[in-house]
């Protein structure tokens, strides 16, 4: 966990509370109203009036990429002149895209950046993002009335909390790169198979045994330790290509190989975290001696993840349709989870793996529940959600022995 630090490295206190209606009506002058209920949130900008803050404002939601805005801020007493009554604080903003997209009820939430910027991020109500917002900032307490404050400055961040991190902007950096020296032997500065970069993270973990440690921590520690390593071995590239080919030349950029360079190093980020997981879970089913078919082939030209027990099994008409299992794997959900239905028509109730926190809502589990699609997860995710979702969701060690055991039966005979 301590590999990325804690959260007070880049962001500390939070306040966030629900938007209302004079919170973006736009005859308001735009302006946030801090009630005074709570005197700590002062902490957070001080008891003194500022001008021109720096601030960076976001929108999120779960379809669109975030609206980002780079603007300044006024915070205030507006009753500093009159000392009878109580202070009246107010955050004053410019108008911007971000907060335009905003809609009463949404989730906003202030914090201080360790560059001294001041962030405003806005989300959605209701939304996967939302969730994850809350799981990160731990906020439980909701009120359209009044700023209730976080101090997540002691909070670890491990590979979830680093890769939500980053959708905001903030780059985590790894405290950690011991390994490098290994990975710049192995592959200089090229990278790997993500096969190899994988079997690299399995193996250097040498108090993790995946045979008979639970499946559960397993998975974690396997992709804890695979987005360090990425993260160690991406910058130590990155740098390096940059000498090689640097894309400024006298303060100017050129355009062609910076856009060259940035797809490059996007598409690895994107083909990384999915096709990881698969192979942290594979190496935990070869391990285990449980039969499986990685990407199989199904009707309609479908290839799931993982079809157990095998794709013989699966093809052959006679064999028992309550033998056969399917898992996919997603590191997070959005809609993608319609993809899993109609994967492998002979398997009814269908098995799907994810782990981001906060990214499974009560209207998607409802949705999951109608197609059939049953949800699994490390007891480290599960645990992120209420008591429903948690209710309807398998361990990821749970579905691991429900395997374990038809194998046994069909061994038997």
């Amino acid at each position: 966990m301590g590999n990325y630090g804690v959260i007070g490295d880049y962001i500390g206190t939070v306040a966030s509370k629900r938007l209302s209606a004079v919170d973006i009506d736009p005859k308001a002058s735009h302006q946030h109203e801090f009630g005074d209920r709570k005197a700590g949130i002062r902490s957070l900008l001080g008891s003194q009036d500022r001008k021109n803050i720096p601030t960076a404002v976001m929108y999120m939601d779960d379809d669109e990429a975030p609206l980002v805005a780079d603007i300044n801020t006024s915070w205030y007493d507006t009753r500093r002149n009159q000392p009878k009554r109580t202070p009246e604080w107010r955050l004053y903003y410019e108008d911007c895209d971000p907060i335009r997209q905003a809609k009463t009820g949404d989730l906003m939430c202030l914090g201080k950046l360790s560059d001294g910027h001041l962030l405003i991020l806005i989300v959605d109500q209701g939304s996967s993002i939302e969730a994850q917002i809350k799981w990160l900032f731990d906020i439980h307490n909701e009120s359209e009335r009044s700023y209730d404050l976080h101090d997540v400055t002691s909070h670890d961040i491990d590979a979830l909390g680093a890769e939500i991190l980053e959708a905001l902007g903030i780059i985590v950096q790894p405290k950690d790169d011991e390994l490098l020296g290994v990975m710049i032997d192995k592959w200089g500065y090229s990278f790997p198979t993500n096969a190899d970069f994988a079997s690299l993270a399995q193996e250097s973990l040498k108090d993790v045994d995946p045979a008979h440690d639970d499946p559960d921590d397993v998975v974690m520690a396997y992709y804890n330790q695979n987005f360090l390593l990425f993260k160690v071995f991406e910058k130590a590239v990155i740098q390096h290509e940059f000498e090689q080919a640097p894309f400024v030349s006298n303060g100017i950029i050129d355009v062609e190989s910076f856009t060259t360079f940035y797809t490059k190093v996007r598409n690895r980020r994107m083909s990384r975290a999915g096709t990881s997981l698969e192979l942290h879970i594979a190496r935990i089913l070869d391990v285990r001696h449980i039969p499986y078919k990685a990407q199989a082939h199904t009707e309609n030209g479908k290839k799931p993840d993982f079809l157990f027990p095998s794709q013989e099994a699966y093809d052959d008409l006679t064999f028992p349709d309550t033998q056969l299992r399917m898992l996919a794997s997603k590191t997070s959900l959005k809609d993608r989870f319609r993809q899993v239905a109609d994967e492998a028509v002979r398997i009814q109730d269908k098995h799907l793996f994810t782990m981001t926190p906060g990214d499974v809502t009560d209207s998607k589990l409802k949705q999951m529940d109608e197609l059939h699609i049953h949800l699994v997860m490390p007891q480290q995710v599960k645990g992120t959600y209420d008591d429903t979702i948690q209710s309807e969701t398998m361990r990821f060690s749970d579905f691991i022995q429900e395997i374990e055991e038809l194998a046994k039966k069909e061994l038997l005979g």
